[in-house]
């Protein structure tokens, strides 16, 4: 370049000046603008032109005379309209120099100013010319209609991200988006990332407004949604994940209160049912319960005891097809989460006119079963009944009152006659203790660990065991179209659990084939019995719902609501639907347990040792039932059975993050 010694480059989308101070072949050894000695790769040099002055001037001198330069050609750039240019030109076929268009500019003798500064003009240009060979050739109208469409696109997106990213830092200074469109925009976004991560389409857009804010973050989501009220700390983001319903539409709650204001409602069985309301029927169910689905009742006969377990009556309020019923099947069961209740049906119904509350008298469906002195089973009738309970006790209360209570007595050991000879038939029991979480005030979370084994759930457990099997017989019978539970034998054989054996009762429950529901009667191996389905609970499943529905039609010798094609399609149904509240159950439990233990970082807890893999353990924290998993700590090994100290490193409830080591 030796007759050139000014150039123009580029550098980070800008345009400086500089001077040649040395042609080194492929790379010009230059000073900028800026007073900078560069290497530039010829590439990057897009005009040249002689100038012999710069060669005379001192350095300061040099690099005022660029800048001089540089601002002339910017001034002279701005007189510059692209559009006319390209109107003269847009028919040429070939392309042209940049001096051939600044001397159709300018006219005839153009100086290098002025050719630098066209230069300069069709760089940035977006629309009209485009740059290849060398030489400049006019876009096509539909291209430059294109363009500029694009460009206008470009310019919105660019508006869009400023005010999306003015709002969502005024929603993290202030907590409120006053614009209603805005607000409403952002929360819809905000809620889609919160909830479904990066699967989501609207993930991309809002990690967009998130950056132009500089407030992107994994988490900055959900803390936003907090912070404008929409979300709580604790958030059960799975109802959300899993578009649970969690509150009943107005039509469903109106309906459900117009029936608890009914004085009267029809009962369509009513020829068939018997009034048992001169027994002395009592609940058995936890403090915090409130909505009774069971009740008892014992009498002495001659042949020994007559146990009622007396279910309430459902199906004659909640007629199949209704709203009411649509929407408890749409749940298929309530939850009960740890930090709340999200009934199958309105609570005006669930803990009112369908609960068999204490003197309140209620339809019902009940099993009386005659049983000796030694509880063995004689004979048993199904009755559609009316009955009234009479008094309601806790599980804790009769515990205590089973030393001084007869009849309470009589009962514990009746049902566990029952127990033995089901178990002794191929039946197992292997339950794990409950796990309930209390939170304060303050928002402390403490863990109790519950057991379930005591007398009082034994004996409320196996009557009602008792009569979802007789229904279930009953039915099988009759050959009457049913949704059965059967579990097939384990896939290993069990090994025998010594008393208090968490890691024996963990490897056993593993061993467990899955409980299956079936139009076919087969043994459930677990329960050790030959047929069984749930009749006990038609207030919190819609199975049992449906099992009383069918029972009731073939105790009156009616025709059954439910064909088993019906049937089929139910369980096509309703078994996503219980997958789906048992993974909403255990993930809850875990956070709430993750959360416990986010106020115990550092401290160290007993474990036991579920597993043992190549590079890692996995283990149950045994003061609240919680497995993890732990890096196999260098220098130790440890065998399936042992009990270690293992440290609580970092816990990110939300996220699901629990990071431990050896202690």
């Amino acid at each position: 370049m030796e007759n050139y010694q000014i150039v123009e480059f580029f550098e980070e989308r800008k345009i400086y000046c500089a001077f040649v101070a040395d042609d080194r072949g492929e790379r010009l050894h230059v000073v900028t603008e800026h007073n900078r000695e560069v290497n530039l790769p010829r590439k990057r040099v897009i005009h040249a032109a002689p100038w012999s002055a710069g060669a005379s001037l001192s350095r300061h001198e040099l690099v005022e005379r660029l800048r001089a330069v540089g601002a002339r050609r910017e001034t002279l750039k701005q007189d510059i309209n692209l559009f006319e240019l390209w109107e003269l030109l847009v028919n040429e076929t070939e392309g042209l120099s940049a001096a051939d268009l600044a001397r159709t500019w300018y006219g005839d003798g153009v100086t290098s100013d002025q050719i630098a500064a066209l230069g300069r003009a069709l760089y940035e240009d977006r629309f009209y010319f485009k740059f290849k060979g060398n030489v400049w050739s006019p876009h096509p109208p539909e291209v430059v209609e294109g363009l500029q469409e694009q460009h206008r696109r470009e310019e919105e997106r660019r508006q869009e991200l400023k005010t999306a990213a003015g709002w969502l830092r005024a929603a993290w200074e202030s907590g409120n988006i006053t614009d209603p469109h805005w607000r409403e925009r952002l929360l819809t976004v905000l809620q889609n990332m919160a909830v479904h991560g990066a699967t989501h389409e609207d993930y991309e857009l809002g990690k967009a407004y998130l950056e132009e804010a500089k407030l992107f973050k994994p988490d900055a989501p959900f803390k936003l949604l907090v912070k404008l009220g929409v979300f709580s700390p604790d958030e059960n983001l799975d109802l959300h994940r899993y578009e649970t319903p969690q509150d009943f539409p107005a039509e469903i709650q109106e309906a459900a209160l117009a029936l608890c204001q009914k004085t009267a409602y029809p009962d369509p069985f009513a020829p068939w049912r018997v009034d048992l309301t001169g027994l002395q029927l009592f609940t058995i169910d936890g403090e915090r319960t409130r909505d009774f689905d069971d009740a008892l009742s014992l009498e002495k006969i001659p042949e020994g005891w007559r146990l009622g377990v007396h279910i309430t009556d459902v199906s004659t309020y909640i007629p199949l097809g209704t709203p009411l019923d649509q929407a408890a099947l749409e749940r298929g069961t309530s939850l009960y989460l740890p930090d709340r209740r999200i009934p199958m049906l309105p609570e005006a119904l669930s803990e009112n006119t369908l609960s068999l509350l204490a003197q309140h008298p209620r339809r019902a469906v009940s099993f009386l079963v005659n049983l000796t002195a030694e509880g063995e089973i004689k004979n048993y009738s199904i009755l559609l009944s009316m009955v009234q309970v009479s008094k309601r006790f806790t599980y804790h209360e009769v515990d205590y009152l089973l030393a001084q209570n007869e009849r309470l007595a009589a009962l514990h050991r009746l049902t566990a006659c029952l127990r033995e000879r089901r178990l002794s038939q191929g039946g197992v029991q292997l339950q794990f203790p409950d796990v309930t979480i209390l939170t304060d005030a303050s928002g402390e979370v403490r863990v109790e660990i519950e057991d379930t084994e005591t007398p009082s759930h034994e004996l409320v457990s196996e009557a009602m065991i008792l009569a979802n099997y007789l229904g279930a017989q009953y039915l099988a019978e009759r050959k009457v179209p049913v949704l059965y539970r059967s579990q097939a034998p384990p896939r290993e054989e069990l090994e025998k659990v010594e008393t208090g054996s968490l890691f024996q009762l963990w490897q056993n429950r593993r061993r467990l084939s899955r409980v299956l529901l079936d139009l076919e009667p087969q043994p459930h191996w677990g329960l050790g019995l030959p047929v069984y389905t749930t009749i006990s609970s038609p207030i919190r499943r819609y199975l049992d719902l449906i099992i009383h529905r069918q029972l009731f039609a073939a105790l009156c010798n009616q025709p059954t609501p439910y064909t088993r094609e019906a049937l089929e399609g139910l369980l096509t149904l309703l078994e996503p639907t219980l997958r789906r509240a048992a993974l909403l159950k255990t993930r809850r439990l875990r956070y709430w347990l993750l959360k416990f233990l986010s106020q115990h970082v550092g401290q160290k807890f007993s474990a036991l040792i579920l597993e043992k893999h190549p590079n890692r353990y996995r283990l149950l924290f045994l003061d609240i039932l919680l497995e993890s998993e732990m890096p196999a700590p260098s220098g130790h090994q440890f065998q399936p059975g042992e009990t270690i100290f293992a440290r609580i490193d970092r816990v990110v409830p939300q996220e699901d993050v629990l990071k431990v080591s050896l202690a």
